[in-house]
């Protein structure tokens, strides 16, 4: 990697609030440009719970898709405007041995955008590649998304001082079945979804990606025990509706493959009978020797 210092520096606050992400969501410390390429760094905050690696898989989504958006409007001029993501694939690209770090780098480029839509492919890595993300977006103006998402909006909400995304969303009602597992989370506070779309407080998709892989740990521990691990290797994600934070989502999991390590599962997420979110993921079992 080149010195840092070569590369084209940009305002990150200029940057975030043309996204309307702001921190805490928003976890970049700088952010440069080298070609069509835009770079980020970022720590680590979110809890593993007994996902295995470096960095948790709805963790490594957030900063990827954030940065895809932060990458159209820094290289592409694009708009003010509000970035939903709609629909992603992940995949996990580190060896299983890879270190923690104190720092990670992240990178994006735009594959397309116009108008209405962007659609980016990301990576973050440590001394290694570590995740890959593609990512398609639906871009609202501020007055189209006020228009659509007006019974979201809040009166101003103090930042909190610590970063509610350095906990897990609490669970309740967990329902085991043979082949999954049936679990709910939220409502949020507004400080659980502080600095993501400020003044309308809604279930970011990627807490709600990292709150399935929650669940999904439930399941295994119920299944193998404490000792219990597992890495997303791939993920699949549809997610069409903005979720207000009031809501309180259901996550209904089914193991649709299981040929150990290696497992396959289904989530549908309701907000009562609607689903509002998707996910596909390829799991890889592992246990903890500690």
């Amino acid at each position: 990697m080149k010195e840092i210092q070569q590369y084209v520096y940009f305002d990150v606050n200029n940057i975030s609030q043309r996204i309307n992400i702001q921190k805490p969501y928003f976890g970049f410390e700088r952010l440069w440009q080298e070609g069509n390429l835009l770079f980020g760094d970022f720590t680590a905050e979110q809890p593993m719970v007994y996902e295995a690696g470096p960095v948790a898989s709805g963790e490594l989504g957030r900063h990827l898709a954030i940065l895809g958006s932060c990458t159209a409007v820094a290289l592409h001029d694009g708009p003010e405007a509000y970035y939903l993501a709609t629909k992603a694939q992940f995949t996990r690209k580190f060896a299983s041995q890879t270190p923690n770090q104190d720092m990670y780098y992240a990178s994006a480029t735009v594959l397309n955008i116009d108008k209405r839509t962007l659609n980016i492919s990301a990576q973050a890595w440590g001394k290694e590649v570590i995740a890959e993300l593609n990512c398609e977006y639906v871009i609202l103006s501020p007055a189209l998304f006020k228009r659509h998402f007006k019974h979201y909006e809040t009166e101003y909400w103090p930042t909190p001082s610590e970063s509610p995304y350095q906990h897990s969303i609490p669970l309740h009602g967990l329902e085991f079945h043979d082949s999954g597992i049936v679990a709910y989370a939220g409502p949020l506070s507004a400080d659980q979804c502080a600095g993501h779309f400020s003044l309308y407080p809604c279930w970011p998709v990627a807490i709600i990606a990292q709150t399935s892989s929650q669940v999904i740990g439930e399941f295994l521990r119920n299944i193998y025990g404490e000792n219990v691990r597992f890495y997303v290797r791939n993920s699949k994600l549809s997610a069409d509706i903005l979720v207000g934070a009031g809501a309180v989502l259901k996550f209904v999991i089914e193991i649709t493959e299981d040929t150990f390590p290696m497992l396959e599962s289904n989530t549908r997420i309701y907000r009562d009978d609607e689903e509002v979110v998707q996910l596909i993921n390829v799991l890889e079992l592992a246990f903890s020797t500690t």
